[in-house]
Order: C-alpha cells, then sequence, then structure tokens
C-alpha cells in the first residue's frame, strides 16, 4: 500500500462522480435541506428568551446524521461491483495499485464526499454556537465523531460491493445494516427487559405500605420489588450512531449533572441522558418522595458519575470498519480464484 497508489484511486473516484451534475445538484438540494430545517428551528424559538444554541445544535445535529445515514451508503454500496461490471477493475488491478491502494483510495474519495457534506452544515452550526449554550471543544469533538461513524458506514458498503455480484444486493445489504444498527439495537435493548428484569429485595425511600397506620413522613424500607438490570444490555444501545453522536454532543456532562438534559427541546441530550440511566442501571435505594420533581433526588447526579458512553460505541465502530475494509482488501487481490456466477473479469 503506497500513498500515491490512495491518492490516485480517490482522484479517479472523485473525477468520475464529480464528472455530471448529479453530486452537484444533491450537494445543493443537501444545503438548501439544512436551510430550510434552520430556518423552521429559528423562527420557532424567536419568542424564545435565552441561549437558543443548544436546540438549533441539536435539532441540525440530529438531520444531518439521520440524512447523512441515507447518503453515504450510496457513496460505496456499488463501488467495486459496479466498476467490475464495467470493467473499470479489471483495469485498475492490472496496474501497480495494490488491493489495499483500490479499497483505501475508494474510502478517501467517500471520506471527501462526507466532509464536504458535513462542511455545508457549519454555517449554520456556528450560528448556534454564537447563540449560546454550546461547548466549542466538545462540537469539535462530535463533528469528529460523526465523520468517523459516517467513514465506517462507507467502508462497510465497500465490503458488501466486494461480497456480491450485483449493485442492487450490495446496496440493499448496506441499507439493511445500517437500519439495524438504528432501529434493531434499540428494539433488541427493549425486548430484553424481560431477560434483565427480575423480583429483588430492595432498599425504598418513600411512604412504607401499611393497614392501620397511614404515615405523612418518608422513611427507609425494604421490599420486594421489580427491578430492570440494564446496565447489563444497555451496550445495545451503544451501538446505536444517534446515541453515540448525542452522547458525544457538546454538554452533555455539564447539562445531566445540572439537570438540564431535560429542558427544551433538545433531542441529542435526550437521547444522551437516557442511554447514561440506563448504562447505570437502578440506584441502590430508589426514592419515591419525588412528587414535585421531574426526576428523582440524585438521578441526575448519578447519571453524571456514570461517566461517557459513546467512546465504547465508537470503539466497536472502528473495529466493524477495519473489519470491512480488511475483508474488502482480501476480495479485490489478484489473482481470483473464483468468481460469483454471471461477474465479468473486464
Amino acid at each position: 500500500m503506497s500513498p500515491s497508489g490512495i491518492v490516485t484511486v480517490a482522484r479517479l473516484e472523485l473525477m468520475q462522480r464529480f464528472r455530471g451534475p448529479r453530486w452537484w445538484i444533491a450537494f445543493a438540494a443537501w444545503f438548501l435541506l439544512i436551510t430550510g430545517i434552520f430556518g423552521l428551528t429559528w423562527w420557532s424559538m424567536r419568542s424564545v428568551d435565552g441561549a437558543k444554541g443548544a436546540t438549533t445544535f441539536d435539532i441540525i445535529l440530529f438531520f444531518v446524521l439521520g440524512l447523512s445515514l441515507l447518503i453515504m451508503p450510496a457513496l460505496t454500496a456499488t463501488s467495486v461491483n459496479g466498476d467490475r461490471d464495467a470493467g473499470v477493475l479489471a483495469t485498475l488491478q492490472t496496474t501497480l495499485l495494490s488491493a489495499a491502494d483500490i479499497i483505501v483510495g475508494k474510502l478517501l474519495a467517500s471520506l471527501v464526499m462526507a466532509l464536504t457534506f458535513v462542511a455545508l452544515t457549519l454555517p449554520y452550526l456556528l450560528i448556534a454556537f454564537v447563540q449560546g449554550g454550546v461547548d466549542l471543544p466538545a462540537a469539535v469533538r462530535v463533528l469528529v465523531v460523526l465523520v468517523v461513524i459516517l467513514l465506517v458506514v462507507c467502508a462497510t458498503g465497500l465490503m458488501f460491493s466486494t461480497l456480491t455480484a450485483r449493485p442492487v444486493g450490495s446496496a440493499v445489504l448496506t441499507y439493511l445494516t445500517v437500519s439495524g444498527m438504528c432501529i434493531l439495537t434499540t428494539v433488541f435493548f427493549a425486548m430484553s427487559f424481560p431477560l434483565v428484569t427480575h423480583e429483588e429485595e430492595t432498599r425504598v425511600y418513600g411512604v412504607p405500605p401499611t393497614v392501620d397506620v397511614t404515615p405523612t413522613e418518608c422513611e427507609e424500607y425494604t421490599s420486594v420489588e421489580s427491578v430492570s438490570h440494564t446496565e447489563r444490555t444497555w451496550i445495545l444501545l451503544g451501538l446505536n450512531p444517534f446515541v453515540i453522536v448525542a452522547d458525544a454532543g457538546p454538554g452533555d456532562l455539564e447539562d445531566i449533572s445540572t439537570g438540564d438534559a431535560a429542558s427544551g427541546f433538545t433531542p441529542m441530550r435526550y437521547i444522551s441522558y437516557g442511554t447514561r440511566m440506563a448504562k447505570a442501571g437502578p440506584p441502590e435505594v430508589e426514592d419515591r418522595c419525588w412528587a414535585e420533581s421531574s426526576t428523582p433526588p440524585g438521578t441526575t447526579d448519578r447519571v453524571a458519575q456514570e461517566g461517557p458512553a459513546w467512546t465504547y460505541g465508537i470503539g466497536l465502530h472502528v473495529l466493524l470498519g477495519i473489519g470491512a475494509t480488511l475483508v474488502a482488501i482480501r476480495r479485490v487481490r489478484t489473482p481470483i480464484g473464483r468468481l460469483p456466477g454471471g461477474t465479468r473479469v473486464a
């Protein structure tokens, strides 16, 4: 693998994509769509006092991630088998380019495209920062995490492009994988509740159940309760791209520890707060004397002390991306011992 070979393949990929107006139209449509989302957000908050940046940043980032997960698979899901059908791949394989040069070069081209889409949203993210409520280092961190996830999605699409003979098959498999990460992880986490829920002797701080006396003060007592140990299955949520990006977002630790995670319309911070509650698991003492509070006393501190969850998720995604890249490199190595039926060589 050589840097010059990687750059050469990346240039060929980008020149081929920008040869027609398709991607230029896609960039323009993306920018107009994000502009519309920003405009609606600004209009809905025009009478809101205080810092508006947190809401603007969260909403823009939420839509950027969702739309990116729809677009990124199209960058690589048909890259290798499409070139094979067009007779381009065999030409590259007869040169001095190695299999790693071809695959990594295609990934580099996809990274450039992903960075272009993200760059088109930067003006509105900067406006959100100026509006206040957004921590700059954390904002940079979440953008890096976002790009890494998009690169992993591209690597997954590239792998399926080498494993299937037809572009339609690889595109479907890539979109199914992305959908599984975003939807099935949450569904499986919800379905796992009966598996981790048991009747246990629990310490409770509240009004103890009595027959003859109705106490007016809370006290600690022991009771057999149904307890869900979500700390055993929260990693299912940690694989979700929305959870990873939300938990890496700006102000997550500070807002959770001050109780602001549940205030205002900040979808990414709602997701982060819920994930950390699942990661923390049940409390040692269940507090039932919090009728006038949105959350039990000490919940926000307990969740904040649990620490971030996004580091586990991004680590697993990086391993997935590396594995997908290695599989793709192996599949394009020459000489090829066996090809799927109906596949052309040149």
